[in-house]
């Protein structure tokens, strides 16, 4: 297996010392704008309470955490100096929500030079999040398709590891089969996909059937921000099914949503109910299959590191 030095590091540096991943996210906008909506704020507040809710949950858990994933409008770079230097550092590079077209949704960038951003910003890795129904139009489907193989390109040029986030949506299939669907339409290498991220499975699925869907790439769950009481036997079946970890977020942190306006209590809320709920999830995750050991690595030992730039200098 040949891997390009910017890719392997971004595994690295996203994953813990046994190749997991214990991610935490942070790059929610829109399901913020919503909650802090309840609250009476108009559009300006809103801004302030996301970037001080944000900056807090860098500054008190980003250090337990393998990688944290922000977005580039509200959190990152403005935060850099608050997340630990040896936590990993990804960035969502997608326009929050999407864009409802006749038949299906289609899903953009926050801004077009995105990915070199991320690059310049030195993140270690790129997220794009994409809405995906089979049974769309196919004008729509294509349309995703061509979008997330030109975000793998840019990547590939880049050399920066490429994790892509599937949520499905007009299931008529069954929750199961429209993720594994989801997976193997986005798993040939002209996507350039180092990492899926998906949601997790709910009905009981072999680690087989998600590694034939994605050609044996590694893939982590998202939890949708349900109650951890109930993500956390999720997260150990789909552990059990080969997943390489976890990137959540609100599952953690988002009871301090009601803390807004008081830095202090935020701080005391993550510093014991988020940091527990974290450890609970780092500790049903301590059995997922490192992303080396997937069937499409083979094990450390397999990895052969190529230059992946043109014209270098011998």
């Amino acid at each position: 297996m040949e891997y390009s030095p910017g890719k392997f590091m971004g595994f690295r540096r996203i994953s813990n010392n046994d190749g997991i991943f214990q991610m935490l996210a942070l790059d929610q906008r829109q399901s913020l704008f919503k909650l802090l909506k309840e609250y009476g704020l108009d559009r300006k507040k809103q801004e302030d309470a996301i970037k001080k809710i944000k900056k807090t949950i860098l500054k008190t858990l980003s250090q337990y955490a393998s990688a944290v994933l922000v977005d580039g409008e509200y959190a990152f770079p403005d935060f850099l100096s608050y997340i630990h230097p040896n936590t990993g550092i990804i960035l969502s590079i997608e326009k929050s929500g999407y864009t409802e077209v006749a038949d299906g949704r289609v899903n953009e960038l926050f801004r077009e030079d995105a990915i070199e951003l991320a690059k310049k910003w030195g993140c270690d890795a790129i997220k794009l999040l994409i809405y995906w129904n089979d049974d769309a139009d196919e004008k729509i489907k294509n349309a995703q398709k061509k979008f997330v193989k030109k975000v793998g390109g840019q990547a590939k040029d880049l050399d920066l590891l490429f994790i892509l986030e599937i949520v499905t949506y007009g299931v008529s299939k069954g929750q199961k089969k429209a993720i594994l669907s989801a997976i193997k339409n986005f798993s040939s290498e002209g996507y350039g996909v180092d990492l899926f991220k998906i949601e997790p499975f709910i009905e009981s699925v072999n680690a087989s059937e998600v590694f034939e869907a994605s050609l044996g790439k590694p893939w982590v769950v998202l939890s949708g921000g349900v109650e951890i009481n109930r993500f956390l036997p999720i997260l150990e079946n789909n552990v059990l099914s080969g997943a390489s970890g976890f990137l959540v977020g609100r599952v953690v942190w988002k009871n301090i949503i009601k803390y807004f306006n008081n830095e202090e209590k935020m701080e005391f809320y993550l510093k014991n109910t988020g940091l527990n709920y974290l450890s609970w999830l780092k500790e049903k995750s301590k059995y997922s299959l490192p992303w080396y050991m997937t069937p499409y690595f083979g094990g450390y030992e397999q990895i052969n590191i190529r230059r992946s730039f043109k014209n270098v200098v011998e």
